[in-house]
């Protein structure tokens, strides 16, 4: 399924969905670095290309690895329009899992089942929503899987008619 209006309200999903999101991102050299060092993650898998390259077998070919991190931010903003325009806030993510590695030169898409929906207890404007995001490379290969849960806006307390 693929939105055409991507102001979704609580009401609009239905659980068992799958949104497959139209957009790509490649990550670039520049973002790998420049993300992985603002977060002040120093593990050498990501930096030393000299360590990496003299042991392929330990270091999947001899290819520094992008961080986890910018993997799931990336894939996360990818499903972000279709599926959290009018969030009011993230309750947690839980069952995260990278199941395969990106590179530089990568390109990421990503797709969303709605697994839940419930009312939220403490309020009528908003309900929750439960997705599983999965991040594919350009291969179709599954890089990341992450359960997360949403508190959305209900139509009827938000839209002005």
């Amino acid at each position: 399924m693929s939105l055409t209006d991507p102001k979704t309200y609580f009401e609009d999903f239905t659980v068992g969905d799958t949104y497959v999101h139209s957009r790509g991102k490649t990550v670039s050299e520049t973002e790998h670095q420049w993300l992985t060092h603002l977060v002040m993650n120093t593990a050498q898998v990501h930096f030393n290309h000299a360590m990496v390259a003299a042991d392929p077998k330990t270091y999947i070919g001899g290819k520094r690895i992008v961080y986890g991190g910018v993997v799931l931010s990336t894939v996360l903003g990818l499903a972000s329009e279709d599926c959290v325009e009018n969030a009011i806030a993230e309750i947690g993510m839980d069952n995260g899992k990278h199941a395969n590695p990106v590179f530089a030169g990568d390109t990421l898409f990503a797709e969303s089942d709605v697994v839940e929906k419930r009312d939220a207890p403490d309020r009528d404007d908003a309900g929750i929503i439960k997705f599983k995001h999965r991040g594919k490379n350009q291969d179709g290969k599954v890089v990341v899987e992450i359960e997360r849960e949403v508190l959305i806006k209900k139509k009827a307390k938000w839209l002005k008619h």
